[in-house]
């Protein structure tokens, strides 16, 4: 439903341009929680190619959605994209590394991320 106000918001001129990463994320957020996780990825190809400005939450929120999903072998590429972005992780990244690596049974890495 989110994603297609988004759609249906952009179809019209008058709100167009009221659509921004941040209503995005919301959606993104939305699907994470729900487990759709083919969603957050549509979603997030989307942003992309829209060539929206993403932040820190945006990027909290994918990797996130990563964690949930137990695919953690997607954050490689998301660090990558934050450093192009300017994005630096922040207490939330870590801590949604830790809580991933944890889910995962992979404490040992969890501090490995904490130590760097």
């Amino acid at each position: 439903a989110g994603l297609a106000l988004i759609h249906e918001m952009l179809a019209h001129q008058e709100t167009c341009s009221l659509v921004n990463a941040v209503i995005y994320c919301s959606v993104l957020k939305g699907f994470s929680h729900r487990k759709r996780f083919d969603q957050v990825w549509a979603v997030h190809e989307e942003m992309r190619s829209k060539s929206l400005q993403y932040s820190i939450v945006t990027y909290n929120a994918l990797i996130d959605a990563c964690a949930r999903a137990g695919e953690m072998n997607r954050v490689p590429e998301l660090l990558k994209q934050m450093a192009q972005d300017g994005i630096k992780p922040n207490v939330i990244t870590y801590s949604t590394f830790v809580k991933a690596y944890c889910r995962e049974h992979r404490v040992e890495k969890a501090f490995e991320v904490l130590e760097d």
